[in-house]
């Protein structure tokens, strides 16, 4: 079910962008920002995480531009 973002993602990183991929756990509606973010290669932590641990992933990412630079980020509830 997952295989054609597997296959995406395995073109952007062999790319030449500067890129980031987001590998969130299931979305809910929760309203905290507690949550932890793992590289590729690492164990996953959880199942689930927050909208809005996503959106602050997200703006971390852009006030920090060397921040998952060319690296591909789990994202889940603590």
């Amino acid at each position: 079910m997952l295989q054609t973002y597997r296959d995406a993602a395995d073109i952007i990183e062999a790319s030449d962008l500067n890129y980031t991929v987001i590998r969130p756990g299931w979305f809910d509606n929760g309203d905290n920002t507690d949550y932890q973010v793992t590289k590729k290669g690492e164990p996953f932590g959880g199942h689930d995480v927050s909208r809005e641990s996503i959106a602050d992933l997200v703006v971390h990412l852009v006030h920090d531009p060397a921040y998952g630079s060319r690296d591909s980020l789990g994202i889940n509830r603590k």
